[in-house]
């Protein structure tokens, strides 16, 4: 099984998607510097603010997750907030050092759990470090990873052993990428990437704006089941089977890869006329 954790400001939308068998609620706090970090990107930024989480957890008795903002000087302050206003669990994005992480475990004492975002070089090499630690969820942001490695294609370290390594190190509950209905998704078609994720043993997966979108309040219960008929197809396959979804899963992000690259070598043809 792989759960939904989603991302929404909307208390109405969190309550019937808790109703509906989505695992916990996801309040977006994280803002300083993302706006200048992600610029020219077609990412989601998020303001999130005391009074959501105060609304979220009005609408609902499930679990209600916040992402705080990764401050030096701020973070402990913020988990406190966070718990006095009715988060179950933190998530630390931008993580760099464990030291970040401990802080956290510190401030929290004890009273909601503690998850980390896999999103710098840095803490793609820390995954027995991270493994020490009593982490509820590791999760891959694929947009931040992508920046802070400058250059590289979103979905490449999904097929050049990246993750995979990561994973050798980090036995606990690991997601990456979105998730939506198995029968929408770009530009990876949902079901290769549910594919890849249940072959890396990813045992959650974050619901953004392309599940929003995809799925009103009065879908998400069918959308929830259909996820979890296709990843418990996904988890029966044979080993050929493994091998030709994932050299599926790799040949999209190639053709996703060449099509990028076309705008680069017009320009560069251009520069050089």
């Amino acid at each position: 099984m792989i759960e939904c954790l989603l991302f929404t400001s909307d208390p109405g939308y969190g309550a019937a998607a808790i109703a509906s068998g989505v695992a916990a609620l996801v309040v977006d706090w994280e803002w300083q510097g993302k706006a200048v970090r992600q610029a020219g990107r077609a990412t989601e930024v998020n303001h999130g603010t005391v009074d959501d989480l105060v609304a979220m957890r009005r609408a609902t008795d499930g679990r209600v997750v916040c992402r705080i903002n990764n401050t030096p000087g701020r973070r402990g302050d913020e988990c406190r907030l966070a718990i006095e206003h009715g988060a179950n669990e933190i998530w630390l994005p931008m993580v760099r050092s464990p030291r970040e992480l401990e802080q956290c475990l510190r401030a929290i004492d004890g009273r909601a759990r503690l998850g980390t975002m896999i999103e710098t070089r840095e803490a793609m090499r820390l995954g027995r470090e991270f493994a020490q630690l009593p982490l509820a969820h590791a999760y891959v942001g694929l947009n931040d990873y992508r920046i802070d490695n400058g250059h590289r294609g979103l979905f490449e370290p999904m097929v050049d052993g990246t993750i995979d390594r990561f994973r050798d190190d980090y036995p606990g509950a690991l997601g990456v990428a979105g998730i939506t209905h198995p029968d929408r998704g770009s530009p990876i078609p949902q079901r290769l990437l549910l594919a890849d994720m249940v072959r890396l043993g990813c045992t959650f997966g974050v619901a953004r704006r392309g599940f929003r979108a995809d799925i009103d309040a009065g879908g998400i219960a069918g959308g929830i089941a259909a996820i979890d008929r296709e990843v418990a197809r996904l988890q029966a396959r044979s080993s050929a089977e493994v091998a030709s979804d994932r050299a599926a899963f790799a040949a999209a992000v190639s053709r996703i890869r060449s099509a990028e690259a076309v705008p680069r070598l017009h320009a560069g043809i251009a520069c050089a006329s």
